[in-house]
C-alpha cells in the first residue's frame, strides 16, 4: 500500500514536473517564434539593403558610363580645337592656293583677269606656299598665260616633282579644257602608267568618272579599257585581295537579309531540330529576289541630268584642286571622327560606324578593286550613274561569288534532311514529299506505345475466373436444389456479364482516346509538314530568281558603260605654249 501511495505520489510530481517542462517548452517556442519573427525582419532587411545595393550599383554602373562618356566628348571637343589649330597652322595656306587656282580657272576663260595681276599672283604664291605642289603648279598655268614659256617649263618640273599624279591630272583636264584632245591624251597616258593597281588613290574615282561620262572622247576609251584590263591582270594574281572584295559583297548583301518573324513557322519553330537552319535558308531566299531588282534597276535607270563636258570638266578640277593631299586629310579624318564622337555623346563605336560611311573616310590609298567596290555599294562615293554601272560590271565575278556565300545551300539536293521531333516520336523528310509514309509510321509508333496500356484490362480477368469457380462450386453442392442453383448460375452469369461489359468500356475508352491522340498528332504533324513544303518553295522558287540574276550580271560588259561625249569644249589658256 506504501508502495502504491509512494509511486502515486511520484507519478504526481512527474507529472507537475512534466507540466513544468511542457510550460517551459512553451515558452522556448514562444521565443523561437519571436526569433524566427525577428529572423525574417532581418532577412527582410536584408532583401532591402540587397535591392538597395543592386539599384545603387547600377546608379553606379550608369554614371560611371556618363562620366566616362562625357570624358571622350570632352576629349574629342579638345582633340578637334587642337587638330584644327594645327591645320589651320601647317595648311590654311594651301586652301587659299586652292582657292586663287580656282579663280585663276575661271577669271582666264572670260578674259577678266590682267597678265601683270597673273604675274603678281604667281610670285605670291611661290613665296607664300613652297611646299604644296598645286604652287608651281599654278606658276605654270600663269606663266603660260603670260607666254614665259622658261618659267612655265621650270615650275612644271618643280610640280611633277612634288606629286607627278596630281600635276599630270590637272594639266590633263586643262589641256581637255581647252580642247586640245591629244596633249589632254598625252597627260592623260602619264597619269595611268604611274598607277600602281595595288595602290591607288581615290583620285582614280574621279578619273574613272571623266572617261565613263565621255568627258575625254573616243580615244579614251581604248586607252582606259587597256589600262584596266592590265590593272585586272595584275590585281587577280592576288588571292588575299580578290577574298576581301569577295567577303565585302557578301557583306554588302546580307546586310539586305531580313529575320523570320518568329510566328511565320510556329511548329517548325517547335517540332523541327533544324529551325534555325531553315531560318537562314528562307531569309536568303527571299533575299534574291530583292537583290535582283535593286540591281536591275541601278543598271536600268537613266541619267536624265547630264552636265555639259565644260561643265564635267570643270567638276573634275574643283575636286582635282580641292582635294587634300596625305598629311592634310589625316588631320582632316581624324577632326570628321571627333565630330562623330561628340554627335554620338561618348559612344565610339556609332560614331566610328557613321565615319566609315562618310566620303572622307573612303578618300584612302587602296587598291583598284577596292575603290571599284567603294564605287558600286557606296552612295558616299561621288560618281555618276555611268561610273557606277561601270563599277559593276567590272566587278561582276566578285559580286557572283559573294552573292552565292550568302547561301549556304546551292542547290536542291544540297539540303539536308530534317528531323521532326513530336514528343518521343523523331521522323526524317526533305521536303515533306513522305507524308503519308510519316503519318503510317507515327501511328504505328503511337499503336506500339499505348498498346499495353490500352489492353491492360483483360475482358476475361481473374475475378471472372473465380466467380465461375464459385459458381459450380455452388451449383454443384445445390444439385439436390435446382432452384438455388438456378439463382446461383444467373447471378455468376449476371456477375461475368456486367464484368465484360465494363472490362470492353474501358477499353473502348482506352482505344477511343488513342484515337484522339493519333488524330491530334496527324493534325500537328500536318501542320508540320504544310510549313515545311512551303520553306521547300520557297527555297526552290528562289533558285530561279538565282539563276536570273547570275545571267543577268553575267551579261554586263564594262565597255558598254563607257560614253562617248563629241560635245566642244571651249577654249581656255594655255595659249602661249605648244607642248602643254
Amino acid at each position: 500500500m506504501s508502495t502504491l501511495v509512494i509511486s502515486a505520489a511520484n507519478l504526481a510530481t512527474l507529472e507537475n514536473n512534466l507540466q513544468v517542462l511542457a510550460n517551459n517548452i512553451g515558452t522556448v517556442s514562444n521565443n523561437v517564434n519571436t526569433v524566427n519573427g525577428h529572423i525574417n525582419d532581418v532577412e527582410g532587411q536584408v532583401n532591402t539593403v540587397k535591392n538597395d545595393v543592386k539599384s545603387l550599383e547600377e546608379e553606379i554602373k550608369k554614371f560611371m558610363v556618363e562620366i566616362k562618356q562625357g570624358t571622350i566628348v570632352s576629349n574629342a571637343r579638345q582633340t578637334i580645337l587642337m587638330d584644327q589649330a594645327e591645320f589651320n597652322k601647317k595648311f590654311s595656306h594651301r586652301d587659299e592656293v586652292r582657292r586663287r587656282v580656282n579663280g585663276l580657272l575661271q577669271s582666264v576663260d572670260i578674259n577678266a583677269i590682267k597678265k601683270s595681276t597673273v604675274e603678281n599672283i604667281s610670285e605670291e604664291i611661290i613665296v607664300n606656299t613652297p611646299d604644296y605642289w598645286l604652287s608651281p603648279a599654278m606658276v605654270a598655268l600663269c606663266s603660260w598665260y603670260t607666254n614665259n614659256k622658261e618659267l612655265a617649263n621650270k615650275a612644271l618640273k618643280e610640280a611633277m616633282a612634288r606629286d607627278d599624279e596630281k600635276t599630270s591630272l590637272l594639266f590633263c583636264l586643262v589641256h581637255l579644257r581647252a580642247n586640245r584632245i591629244d596633249t589632254s591624251m598625252k597627260w592623260l597616258n602619264r597619269y595611268l602608267n604611274m598607277q600602281d593597281p595595288t595602290k591607288m588613290e581615290s583620285k582614280i574615282i574621279t578619273v574613272l568618272d571623266a572617261i565613263t561620262s565621255g568627258v575625254f572622247g573616243t580615244s579614251a576609251k581604248k586607252t582606259c579599257l587597256e589600262k584596266v584590263n592590265e590593272w585586272v591582270l595584275e590585281l587577280n594574281s592576288y588571292n588575299e585581295i580578290k577574298a576581301n572584295e569577295i567577303k565585302r559583297w557578301e557583306e554588302y548583301f546580307r546586310e539586305k537579309l531580313e529575320a523570320i518573324n518568329d510566328n511565320e513557322f510556329p511548329y517548325i519553330d517547335k517540332y523541327v531540330i533544324e529551325s534555325d537552319m531553315i531560318h537562314d535558308v528562307i531569309s536568303s531566299s527571299r533575299v534574291h529576289k530583292s537583290i535582283y531588282n535593286d540591281l536591275k534597276n541601278t543598271m536600268e535607270e537613266k541619267q536624265y541630268k547630264k552636265a555639259s563636258t565644260t561643265n564635267k570638266i570643270d567638276n573634275l578640277l574643283h575636286m582635282l584642286v580641292f582635294n587634300y593631299d596625305k598629311e592634310e586629310l589625316q588631320l582632316k579624318r581624324d577632326i570628321q571622327k571627333n565630330k562623330h564622337i561628340i554627335e554620338e555623346n561618348g559612344d565610339i563605336s556609332k560614331a566610328l560606324d557613321k565615319f566609315n560611311k562618310t566620303s572622307i573616310a573612303l578618300e584612302e590609298t587602296n587598291n583598284f578593286y577596292s575603290h571599284i567596290t567603294n564605287i558600286a555599294i557606296n552612295n558616299n562615293v561621288d560618281a555618276s550613274l555611268d561610273t557606277k554601272k561601270f563599277a559593276i560590271a567590272l566587278s561582276k565575278n566578285f559580286i557572283i561569288d559573294g552573292y552565292s556565300n550568302i547561301s549556304k545551300y546551292k542547290s536542291i539536293d544540297l539540303l539536308p534532311d530534317i528531323n521532326i521531333t513530336i514528343n518521343d516520336w523523331t521522323g526524317s523528310t526533305k521536303n515533306g514529299s513522305n507524308e503519308i509514309e510519316l503519318q503510317k509510321n507515327l501511328a504505328s509508333f503511337l499503336d506500339d506505345k499505348f498498346h499495353d496500356e490500352v489492353y491492360s484490362d483483360r475482358l476475361f480477368n481473374l475475378k471472372m475466373l473465380i466467380s465461375i469457380v464459385i459458381g459450380l462450386l455452388g451449383i454443384f453442392l445445390t444439385l439436390k436444389q435446382p432452384i438455388v442453383a438456378a439463382i446461383i448460375f444467373c447471378i455468376v452469369l449476371i456477375f461475368n456479364v456486367v464484368e465484360f461489359i465494363k472490362n470492353y468500356s474501358k477499353r473502348e475508352n482506352k482505344i477511343n482516346q488513342l484515337n484522339d491522340i493519333k488524330k491530334q498528332h496527324k493534325v500537328l504533324l500536318s501542320n508540320i509538314i504544310a510549313e515545311i513544303v512551303d520553306y521547300y518553295f520557297i527555297y526552290k522558287d528562289s533558285m530561279k530568281d538565282r539563276e536570273k540574276f547570275i545571267n543577268y550580271i553575267n551579261s554586263f560588259n564594262c565597255e558598254d558603260y563607257i560614253k562617248v561625249d563629241t560635245s566642244n569644249s571651249r577654249n581656255i589658256i594655255i595659249d602661249g605654249g605648244n607642248n602643254g
